[in-house]
């Protein structure tokens, strides 16, 4: 992964959400997402990455 700019650090996520979502739109984005919640991150394991 290259990003340009100066003094740039790049960290792992800190914080795990729970989001709940209808569907997605055409355009690549969610429809009617809803916040659910924080979740532990030691609780993680059955949570993955969307697709970019």
């Amino acid at each position: 992964m290259k990003v340009r700019g100066k003094n740039l650090v790049l960290t792992a996520p800190a914080l795990v959400a729970e989001i709940e979502y209808r569907a997605w739109t055409n355009d690549g984005k969610l429809r009617h997402p809803s916040f659910k919640g924080s979740r532990d991150p030691e609780d993680a394991s059955g949570i993955y990455r969307l697709p970019d």
